[in-house]
């Protein structure tokens, strides 16, 4: 005869490349915040797991929005990742939402700016070194059209520049932009 069972546990498995991708994130400058449902023992395991001091455990979906809200009136930015019905709300209020694509809910990814459709955590590093890349990218692009654009009207208006080489000048300008924006498409800098 089977005996009564008083106590079940679960446990959350965590990824091998978890720990690693945490520590990549804490090099970059990003703290790391645990916005869990999940009770504080097991919110406590994970965390040191994960080699993460900051837990809010117990957290409701209007919790997990609090927190967010306290950080951005802090004057912080936020990135909040998530894959459930739960963190929607969470998600869409963070300056930068990701949802998990392949196991998260659809609500999360409709709330989310980003969907990591395979679900690679690894990538967290890349993405987040890629968007700041990104915008220097952006802005040395604003700056040479801007700068080709002002030389251009300036040698047009003395006469120096016919209508004809200025709009050359502007489409070679529009290529090299184009080119030096495409050059991101094959950037990589963080590798776990």
């Amino acid at each position: 005869m089977w005996g009564s069972l008083t106590d079940v546990v679960l446990s959350d498995t965590i990824r091998s490349e978890s720990v690693g991708t945490i520590k990549v994130l804490e090099a970059l400058n990003v703290q790391p915040v645990l916005l869990t449902g999940d009770n504080e023992k097991a919110a406590a395991s994970i965390a040191r797991q994960l080699g993460i001091s900051e837990i809010q455990a117990n957290c409701l979906p209007e919790d997990k929005l609090k927190y967010i809200n306290e950080y951005q009136n802090r004057q912080e930015a936020v990135c909040m990742i998530g894959d459930g019905i739960n963190d929607a709300p969470a998600l869409k209020a963070a300056d930068v939402g990701i949802a998990m694509g392949g196991v998260g809910s659809d609500i999360a990814v409709d709330a989310a700016d980003i969907a990591l459709v395979d679900d690679e955590v690894k990538e967290l590093p890349h993405l987040l070194a890629l968007s700041k890349r990104m915008m220097t990218t952006i802005k040395i692009n604003m700056s040479f059209s801007m700068g080709l654009n002002f030389i251009a009207i300036i040698l047009a208006i003395t006469g120096t520049l016919d209508p004809v080489i200025g709009a050359l000048v502007h489409n070679a300008g529009s290529v090299l932009v184009i080119t030096n924006s495409a050059l991101l498409l094959k950037w990589r800098k963080c590798q776990l």
